[in-house]
């Protein structure tokens, strides 16, 4: 056995080291929502019936055009410090598998569960996928989720739709 001298290891060289990824595709997809919100408020002009239509139509999309564009823009910048190495519970690709078949599930499973108990795990689950581990989170999230969406599609807008709860 013997006992040599350790060296520190080398400062990572500046040619090989990884450089931040920046996330185009949201960006893409921020730009043609955009593009479709703006599609949807040109075409509302020309059938509007009334300065009551522009008001409820345009407003809603030029906020979420807005809304859309900041949100591409900012994902656009790449990830610093901590974000660039934490280890997310499911990779990157599987997450949106993963919602499509939490989807598939949910609209398969509302008539035997009620839209409203069946909406509360679907917001749970969905964050569950997304990273969310804390459980007072994900009950505030879900249950005033589901209450609020089963209010508004049942009173509001007379959906009749099968639920246990609300």
């Amino acid at each position: 056995m013997t006992d040599a001298p350790r060296t520190p290891p080398a400062a990572p060289d500046l040619e090989t080291a990884p450089t931040p990824r920046r996330n185009w595709g949201a960006l893409v997809f921020a730009l043609v929502l955009a593009a479709a919100l703006a599609f949807y408020a040109w075409s509302v002009m020309g059938v509007a019936r009334g300065l009551t239509d522009y008001l409820l139509i345009l407003p809603a999309a030029a906020i979420g055009m807005a809304a859309a564009l900041w949100a591409g823009i900012a994902d656009l910048a790449p990830l610093k410090g901590l974000a660039q190495v934490t280890r997310r519970p499911l990779r990157e690709e599987t997450k949106g598998i993963a919602l499509l078949v939490l989807t598939g599930v949910y609209a398969c499973l509302l008539p035997w569960i009620g839209f409203d108990v069946g909406t509360a795990l679907f917001i749970a689950l969905a964050l569950i996928i997304q990273g969310e581990r804390s459980w007072w989170r994900l009950a505030l999230a879900a249950v005033p989720g589901a209450a609020l969406m089963t209010w508004i599609f049942t009173d509001l807008l007379m959906v009749r739709l099968p639920v246990l709860l609300f």
